[in-house]
């Protein structure tokens, strides 16, 4: 082609076979594009406004002398008939297939054919010529790559194709593509026998032909002629490998073996399903090799026991393993798996034991021991690093299955269930006079075969810090230290068996050591040391499975908190219980730690008249203990004033240290450190404090959308799934006092008894009648439609009003967000024809007990009130909650067929109760009646040894989630969230729809109620839950009536405060 020179432009490319050019289009009408508005047939001015520009791109076959124009405004398939028949008297038509890629558009010219690759081997192509008597190469399709057939080699006489590869001959078989015109597939297996037969076995190719429907030309139309067809080159037989350890494979007839790594398949061309032997062998597992042979089966089942001996020791050894053979794409695809991993991470020696007794003849293998009375055991030593395979022989290799375990030479413990995926607990092995508490893990591996079982201590010790750290548990002093480098974990075994569990730690090196601090409880505490280090922080975080002790080195922001005395007084503090006291001189700062973490945690000081206020450094709830005594005189006086000041959030107050003047205190945040601040300017502590109260909100931004109807259809078959509506919440009656301005909704009950006597009301008027606007609705209800009042059971203004499906509201001031959204009612319905549930998801109602006394609740809510700090990267949340509503869940698996369906060509929050039912009937949609459950389902069910059935209304509960007064990463809030709610609903789902044992309770986490951590059942349609505005008018009242002293003392400020922020805390059960 000749280069084009700066300012040349062409207006004609001539593209020979296989040529592509880059071009730069444009709307021009002498130029090889042109558009075309589409003008709808409503020509009004509004319609023209919205008319569609179609590109065309200008087309000549000069072989042909014919003319097309291709449209390439959007990524589609198009066939055009070139008007000419061919000795066949085949039509001839070619395809244009525009694809979009990298901002760019692409398009291919090309034959009705395509013949894709998937062979690890570069594969020609032939056809058959004019002749009759030979054939012809087309070209060669690299692996993994396909290759578009000219015109010439698709319209022959025989339209027959035919396939080799390197070293072997031509396929004498051909495979016709016209027989695709009758069919929508066809397969066909072809054999290319070796040109040295001596040598090796033929090579075996499975040949699968699709038909595609595309566009015919320039319409949106589908034609009988407008189609084009793809060839897809696949092995017969692919082998996988999902065994932890490498395999060896001799196919017969073929003298060479072949390796297959973990986790790696293998193509087997030269495998004969229904014909062909294999020979399977693990070189080297627990110091043995192991061997199966078997068959290759054309219509293998899908599970099956393949057996592998090993006679390396006295007697025969076995070991059962499962393999899984399914029919995929043409391929028969058999996967080699063991049903469970044994992972051994305690540091001490292991016995698995099965929990049905095989015979003695039948031996397992083991790595160390072997005898005839442990032949359902296995060995697990401690410096076996690699998984142990477990399973069981062919009559319980697909049932429910439990196994025990025992440390040592110890006892055996409760049998488990190991088929419960994604689940964790604890379980108890006693041995040598000690309990041992073994956290079991469960999870299920990518394949879906095989479940890992991890075994670890429940206990486990993690230095972050940057230096070696001890630990000793309190009552063993005579016991050795625990050792643990840094950036290392090392198992903890306690030999305490009392539920208060207490240790020390000290920095390797030295001798001073940490008070006892209890690891049985959830907290983070920063551990003093009276030398050179300061201190250690240690962390402790509870799962159903282990317990997580981590120490770390001192950090900005780990201490308690940091004392600041901004008077001209000295101030008196020690810790409650302990007589040392700390004196916090005039302008002085000290960081504070606990003397005895494992104490009450308050702090006290002294002020005026003797008062005491006591402070444990957790949250903002001053509650007053008044004192009574008789003074000298014999006079009863109040002696001295306990202020507990919860102050792990921000608060305020004030109290005397003379007697005379205000001093304030001021709890508040510099980064991720909590600051308590003495001051006797009132600027400086409501500038610490940041006041974001008393400012005055300057944007806020507000959406309302009355409803919203989305629609999942698949395109492919032009079929609607499902529907997913979000609508308005009816109507509401709603009141307010008559000095207040924010409107309250009545419940349930009272707006339906109001709207019905409103109707009525309406209906009289509307029909002429003297309609009296004052009625009494029922003996304590009475109201007032004229002057839109309640008149009984007390007199408040009334409103008729409603809420739009979608709301949502943020208002921002310089140190304040507050963002409120609703949901108010959302259904998904099913619209596939003859479904069995037509509500996939919908709100359960609440029982009438509850409505008659609860106002009518959103869908789904959701206030959040955060705190700004400029000088600070830390996002403060004073107020955080989502409460979502009861719904149930109602699927048939005609649905879920229809839903992979739609996705399978893509390879691939927080709910309190939910109704589940489940049907394995299906809608028969214009298909089959019987519907099959997909394969990822059946191998779940296979694997788990259970039967899916129909399900109706099985409750799911799960437990409320928390966390307050701690600090979290976005990626670890969003982690324990989503494991706190999957983990309960796979246990449940275990056991309410399967009927299987779990480790553990299914309801809940059995960690107790520990500090910053929750966990309650409640009803959500009962659970409270604040805007952001009626969380934020609570804190302005106490800040105000705290500056401005509209309320006299303290006492009064603080009660304000308190009786705000207390709103925030968790719902308990009714």
């Amino acid at each position: 082609m000749q280069e084009v020179e700066s300012g040349d432009e062409y207006k004609q490319v001539v593209l020979g076979i296989g040529a592509k050019v880059g071009l730069c289009l444009r709307a021009s009408k002498e130029g090889a594009m042109t558009e075309k508005p589409t003008i709808p047939k409503d020509t009004s001015t509004s319609s023209l406004e919205h008319q569609v520009d179609e590109k065309f791109l200008s087309i000549r076959v000069n072989e042909r002398n014919f003319d097309l124009e291709l449209p390439v405004v959007r990524a589609d398939k198009r066939y055009f008939d070139l008007h000419h028949r061919g000795e066949g008297n085949d039509p001839w038509g070619l395809v244009s297939d525009v694809k979009v890629q990298d901002g760019g558009t692409i398009v291919t010219l090309r034959s009705i054919i395509q013949v894709h690759n998937h062979f690890h081997d570069e594969v020609d192509v032939y056809y058959m010529t004019k002749r009759g008597n030979e054939v012809e190469c087309i070209g060669t399709v690299e692996p993994g790559s396909l290759i578009n057939l000219p015109l010439f080699s698709v319209y022959t006489p025989t339209n027959e194709l035919f396939f080799s590869v390197k070293g072997y001959t031509v396929s004498v078989v051909p495979y016709i593509w016209k027989d695709l015109q009758n069919m929508l597939t066809t397969s066909k297996l072809l054999q290319c026998d070796p040109k040295n037969k001596g040598d090796k076995e033929p090579f075996f190719m499975k040949i699968v032909g699709e038909m595609e429907q595309v566009y015919y030309e320039n319409t949106s139309r589908h034609t009988m002629s407008s189609t084009c067809y793809n060839i897809h080159l696949r092995p017969a037989v692919v082998l996988k490998n999902f065994l932890p350890v490498d395999l060896v494979c001799c196919v017969q007839g073929v003298p060479k073996e072949r390796g297959l790594k973990a986790g790696e398949c293998m193509q087997m061309p030269t495998a004969e399903p229904g014909k062909t032997t294999i020979v399977l062998r693990i070189s080297n597992y627990l110091d043995k090799e192991w061997s199966c042979k078997h068959e290759i089966q054309n219509n293998a089942p899908e599970f099956a026991v393949w057996t592998f001996d090993s006679y390396d020791s006295v007697q025969k050894v076995s070991l059962d393993l499962g393999m899984h053979s399914v029919f995929k794409n043409g391929s028969i695809v058999m996967s080699l798996y063991c049903p469970f991993w044994m992972l051994n991470k305690t540091g001490l020696m292991l016995s698995y034991r099965k929990s049905r007794r095989t015979e003695k003849s039948e031996a397992a293998g083991s790595p160390v021991k072997q005898s005839d009375e442990s032949a359902n055991i296995l060995y697990h030593p401690a410096d076996f690093k690699e998984p142990v395979l477990f399973s069981f022989k062919a009559k319980s290799f697909f049932g429910k299955k439990k196994a025990s375990i025992k440390i040592e030479d110890g006892e055996w413990s409760d049998k488990f269930s190991l088929d419960v995926a994604g689940s964790s607990g604890v379980v108890d092995c006693k041995s040598v006079g000690m309990v041992y508490q073994v956290g079991v893990h469960i999870q299920l591996t990518y394949s879906t075969l095989t479940k890992q079982v991890i075994f670890m201590p429940y206990f486990v010790l993690i230095n972050n810090g940057r230096e070696a750290v001890e630990c000793q548990e309190t009552d063993r002093i005579s016991e050795p230290w625990f050792k643990v480098q840094p950036g290392e974990c090392t198992p903890f075994w306690p030999c305490c068996t009392a539920t208060d569990k207490e240790m020390r730690v000290r920095v390797c090196g030295t001798t001073e050591m940490t008070e006892p601090f209890s690891y049985a409880t959830v907290h983070t505490t920063l551990l003093g040391l009276k030398n050179k280090h300061g201190g250690v922080n240690v962390d402790v975080q509870m799962t159903e499975g282990a317990v997580y002790i981590n120490f770390s080195s001192y950090e900005h922001g780990l201490a308690p908190a940091l004392l600041v005395n901004h008077t001209q007084y000295s101030i008196q503090l020690c810790e409650k219980g302990l007589p040392k006291t700390i004196t916090l001189n005039p302008k002085e700062q000290m960081l504070f730690t606990w003397e005895k973490p494992t104490g009450s945690r308050q702090i006290i000081w002294n002020a005026a008249k003797k008062k005491e206020f006591t402070d444990d450094l957790r949250k903002v709830n001053m509650i007053y203990l008044l004192k009574w005594g008789m003074n000298e005189k014999g006079i009863i006086e109040r002696k001295c004033i306990h202020i507990y000041v919860e102050a792990k959030v921000d608060g305020i107050g004030e109290f005397s240290l003379t007697g005379d003047d205000i001093t304030y205190w001021v709890s508040f945040l510099d980064g991720m450190q909590r600051v308590l601040l003495f001051t006797p300017e009132m600027a400086v502590a409501r500038d610490a404090q940041s006041a974001g109260e008393l400012e005055a909100i300057d944007q806020e931004i507000t959406l309302s959308i009355h409803g919203l109807g989305l629609s999942l259809i698949n395109n492919a078959i032009r079929t609607e799934l499902l529907y997913i509506g979000v609508a308005s919440s009816g109507v509401i009656w709603e009141t307010r006092k008559t000095n207040s301005k924010r409107f309250k909704p009545l419940s349930v009950k009272d707006c339906q008894l109001i709207e019905e006597a409103y109707q009525r009301y309406t209906s009289e008027l509307q029909m002429n009648k003297q309609a009296s606007g004052q009625v009494v609705i029922e003996d304590s209800l009475e109201v007032d439609f004229v002057a839109e009042e309640m008149l009984r059971p007390n007199k408040r203004r009334l409103r008729r009003t409603f809420q739009t499906g979608l709301w949502f509201q943020m208002k921002t001031s310089p140190h304040q967000l507050q963002l409120h959204a609703k949901v108010n009612r959302l259904q998904i319905d099913n619209q596939m024809l003859d479904c069995v549930f037509p509500v996939i998801l919908a709100p359960v109602p609440p029982p009438k007990s509850v409505a008659a006394d609860t106002a009518l609740k959103p869908f789904a809510e959701l206030s959040i009130v955060q705190r700004v700090m400029p000088y600070s990267a830390v996002q403060q949340f004073k107020y955080f909650k989502i409460l979502i509503q009861e719904f149930h869940v109602k699927i048939d698996i005609g649905f879920i067929n229809a839903l992979l369906e739609m996705f399978e060509a893509e390879e691939t929050s927080e709910v309190e109760e939910i109704h589940l039912s489940f049907s394995l009937s299906g809608g028969t949609s214009g298909q089959k009646v019987t519907q099959e459950a997909p394969r990822f389902l059946t191998v779940l069910m296979q694997s788990l040894g259970v039967t899916l059935t129909d399900v109706h209304d099985v409750v799911f509960k799960l437990a409320y989630f928390e966390r307050q007064y701690t600090f979290l990463t976005q990626g670890q809030l969003i982690s324990e969230a989503t494991m706190h709610y999957v983990g309960q609903g796979l246990k449940q789902m275990y056991v309410l729809v399967l009927g299987l044992d779990v480790i553990g309770n299914p309801y809940g986490l059995v960690i107790g109620f520990t500090q910053g951590v929750e966990d309650l059942f409640y009803e959500p349609f009962q659970g409270a839950i604040q805007g952001p505005g009626e969380f934020a008018e609570g804190l302005v009242l106490g800040v105000r009536s705290l500056f401005g002293h509209t309320v006299g003392g303290a006492a009064g400020a603080v009660s304000r405060i308190t009786g705000a922020v207390a709103k925030a805390s968790a719902e308990e059960e009714d």
